[in-house]
């Protein structure tokens, strides 16, 4: 029974277009996929053991993002008719295609050419080479750092003291941090997350949170910042 009623809110809601506020305004994404663990005792107890969220053609301001997942772990709830939350661990992940990081690369620095393969390639016309770029994330920015020279086949290392390309990040909710940028064949991966995490959800007390799951998970994903 409880394994139906998941499925069902899942069912409900996976391929619908959904709006949610954030402090950088209304971010509409398309839910992919929702899915949970527990048990009947540890529902009973308002508890959810896992939570997995998934999104994609996520429209934040300045800042598209593709792919969208967020995997809680230890969901609780304070009581039946109250919006709090905690959760034990959250993490986020955070796609965004090679064109819309070369969109946002290109807007730091004017006339930049981005592409992305096993690493992060910048070039500017008309030099025939290109910059390798080490990705990091620093205070809710990430830094591009200048860490080789590509001509043709040849590579030379540059020094640390290169002075990196700023970029400015998505907000996630309020207490979750990103942590790490990766490159991908296929763009950017951004990761992050939060230990002991809490919110209130929006607005809308838990009476019956099997059918509520789907709003939960959503609100949960995005909520407040």
């Amino acid at each position: 029974m409880l394994d139906a009623a998941v499925r069902a809110a899942a069912d409900r809601t996976r391929g619908s277009r959904v709006t949610v506020r954030t402090a950088a305004g209304e971010v509409p994404m398309t839910v992919v996929d929702l899915s949970s663990e527990t048990g009947t005792l540890r529902l009973a107890q308002g508890r959810v053991d896992a939570v997995r969220f998934e999104a994609a053609d996520v429209a934040w301001p300045g800042f598209p993002v593709s792919r969208l997942v967020v995997s809680c772990q230890d969901v609780r709830f304070a009581g039946p008719v109250s919006t709090a939350v905690s959760v034990g661990s959250v993490r986020v992940e955070l796609e965004v295609t090679a064109e819309v990081a070369s969109a946002v690369i290109a807007a730091a620095r004017p006339g930049l050419t981005v592409r992305c393969a096993e690493v992060l390639l910048v070039s500017r016309r008309p030099w025939p080479g290109a910059l390798e770029l080490g990705p990091s994330v620093v205070d809710r920015r990430a830094l591009l750092t200048p860490v080789g020279v590509r001509l043709g086949k040849r590579r030379v290392r540059l020094p640390a003291r290169v002075r990196p390309v700023a970029v400015d990040l998505p907000q996630l909710p309020r207490g979750l941090v990103l942590t790490g940028v990766a490159v991908t064949p296929t763009g950017l991966r951004l990761e992050g997350g939060a230990v002991d995490w809490r919110d209130r959800l929006s607005g809308m007390p838990l009476l019956e949170l099997l059918s509520l799951l789907a709003n939960a998970a959503a609100t949960l994903t995005v909520g407040r910042i």
